[in-house]
């Protein structure tokens, strides 16, 4: 298995009092964590939205919701880059991926809010910055949250867990134990329960691991103790608990959950050395609100209600209402459906009932009526289907077959029998380039592709890879608007993908070297030198001197845009700038020249 572009845990680059964590087997790269998320949604709809469903059927109203929530994922790249360059840390930074998570929302009873708001949330990795959250409201819980609406929400917070799998910490050292003892000695250190505080296992782990039943080798003595602990707990949650959120009573922090049927008493060895991957979660705040805060409630309302009104149905009838979660715009895709089957149930309903959704871009529901008989309840078997062109041939690929029961079904980029790979692109860059996308391999034998603009009007893609790909890779080549003028990224093992400036050729650190030539009786002499795009800002530009006894400097410094990496310099504040010149040569100069510049001005 290839962990290329996963976080290694291992190996973890101060920041500006963040932390970021070298892309396993990319010298260089360092993946940057979230710092924050807020609701946001670029679309122009809200981030916040309350989908009402109800139904007449003669004897009652059936009613029910869906609360959505849209989260962008802030990671600071801009003040991370400059504050490492500052460090000189020469380290490309990237977003870290996250394959979903957890989120909390607070004052919920204070705000009389649906008690089922109260629980964990589940969170949907929609794209690399991007995370989606859907909860089903009854009908009493749809009317306190258009209450709670109406009197508006602007004490609501939220935290967040994201969870991430990481390459985990490796030590030269074999690790000997029997599972049933470590998990009666984790239950007797939790009190009796299968779920522990991840930090107070940690530092069991520090101060007494032999208290686990942990069988070390007699060379454990040379380890730092905190990387050790790191290394038996990583495999831990890799291989019998999954780390949870901390309980709503308790601080916010991750417990791990143990798994007992995986955990039957004998003897197993690791080696620390080895690499695998090992979950870790991201514990983080979450606005909900976002640029909503900023409304009056009933605006607020208005902005976030949707109502469906499903017709009236004779008794028997059922509607099941379907919405897709999935990434809007979906390259190499044709088209996408659930399927949705009642078997027969003899002798009140003698036929087996079919029904078609199509999934479009858009996220409105669809609804499907299903005749059953008068008391049956509603039970069902569906499959997600997508049909892509392949090598100019439609061909359709089957999700897994699921069951239901519910009135509404949400289907997501798991229920697809296909590989969903998020590409998204900052804002900012696209105004001043067009990004031409790629996701390549070989399928069957022959090559595969699929390919895509990303620019201003559609800023984000998933492309929809079989799983039958081999060798999946990513490249890109951003097109400036202004000239033309075109640079490249690498190719990418294919995974989520954030692109911007720092993506392509010409940007980040760039180093100059220079030299001046004493050919007169000058004793010393003195440039200013910036960026290309910094002249007009006094802290990117530098004054450098050169003397008789030090003829050579260095000027280094960020180039914020792979379009904008040269630099310019001049002699003196009178003295015009250079043209913009490239870092690839060396600059050489005279000192006799600046006796003239300075004669001239």
């Amino acid at each position: 298995m290839s962990f290329a572009a996963r976080p290694d845990w291992r190996s973890p680059l101060a920041i500006a009092q963040r932390r970021a964590y070298a892309a396993y087997d990319q010298p260089g790269r360092f993946l940057l964590p979230p710092q924050a998320l807020a609701a946001q949604r670029g679309d122009g709809e809200a981030p916040l939205r309350l989908d009402i469903v109800q139904q007449d059927r003669g004897d009652a109203l059936a009613r029910y919701s869906i609360l959505s929530l849209v989260f962008a994922a802030d990671f600071g790249l801009d003040a991370a880059r400059q504050a490492a360059f500052d460090l000189g840390a020469r380290a490309q930074l990237a977003p870290m991926p996250v394959d979903g998570g957890w989120l909390r929302l607070n004052a919920v009873q204070a705000l009389d809010l649906p008690p089922a708001l109260g629980d964990l949330l589940a969170l949907d990795a929609a794209s690399l910055g991007a995370l989606n959250l859907a909860v089903r409201l009854d009908s009493a819980g749809t009317d306190l949250f258009v209450a709670a609406l109406q009197r508006g929400l602007l004490a609501v917070g939220a935290s967040a867990w994201l969870r991430v799998r990481g390459v985990a910490e490796r030590v030269p050292l074999s690790l000997s134990f029997d599972p049933a003892q470590l998990l009666a000695a984790v239950r007797a250190l939790a009190g009796g329960g299968d779920q522990i505080d991840a930090v107070l296992l940690r530092q069991r782990l520090i101060d007494a691991p032999h208290l686990l039943g942990l069988g070390l080798s007699e060379n454990s003595g040379e380890i730092a103790k905190e990387t050790l602990a790191d290394a038996v707990l990583d495999r831990i949650a890799a291989r019998f608990a999954a780390p949870r959120p901390s309980p709503a009573d308790a601080p916010v922090g991750v417990r791990l959950a143990f798994d007992p049927a995986a955990m039957a008493a004998g003897r197993v060895q690791w080696n620390l050395a080895d690499a695998l991957l090992a979950p870790r979660l991201l514990t983080l705040e979450a606005d909900p609100l976002g640029p909503l805060r900023t409304l009056p409630a009933g605006e607020l309302h208005d902005r976030v209600v949707r109502r469906f009104d499903v017709r009236a149905l004779a008794s028997g009838w059922r509607s099941l209402s379907v919405r897709a979660n999935l990434p809007p715009r979906r390259v190499g895709l044709a088209s996408a459906q659930v399927e949705v089957q009642v078997p027969a149930k003899p002798p009140a309903r003698m036929f087996t009932l079919k029904a078609t959704a199509p999934l479009a871009a858009s996220d409105k529901p669809v609804s499907l009526d299903l005749r059953l008989s008068p008391s049956e309840p509603l039970a069902y078997q569906w499959q997600a289907n997508a049909v892509l062109l392949s090598d100019g041939r439609a061909e359709t690929l089957k999700g897994p077959l699921r069951s239901g029961e519910r009135e509404h079904l949400l289907v997501g980029i798991e229920d697809f029998g296909l590989r969903w790979l998020p590409v998204e692109a900052e804002p900012a860059f696209l105004g001043e380039a067009d990004i031409e996308v790629e996701c390549f391999g070989t399928r069957k034998g022959k090559p595969w592709s699929a390919r895509a603009t990303l620019d201003a009007a559609r800023p984000e893609l998933a492309f929809a890879v079989p799983f039958d790909v081999d060798d999946a890779a990513i490249r890109a080549v951003a097109r400036a608007r202004r000239d033309g003028a075109q640079r490249a990224m690498a190719p990418l093992a294919a995974d989520s993908l954030r692109l911007d400036a720092f993506s392509f050729d010409g940007s980040g650190s760039r180093e100059l070297a220079l030299s001046c030539d004493f050919d007169d009786d000058a004793r010393q002499c003195a440039i200013e030198i910036a960026p290309e795009d910094g002249i007009d800002d006094p802290s990117r530009r530098k004054r450098l001197s050169f003397l008789r006894t030090r003829t050579q400097q260095t000027f280094g410094w960020l180039a914020l845009s792979p379009f904008r990496s040269g630099y310019r310099w001049r002699w003196h504040a009178q003295a015009p700038w250079s043209p913009v010149l490239q870092p690839d040569a060396p600059l050489r100069l005279r000192s006799s020249e600046a006796a003239l510049a300075a004669a001239t001005n």
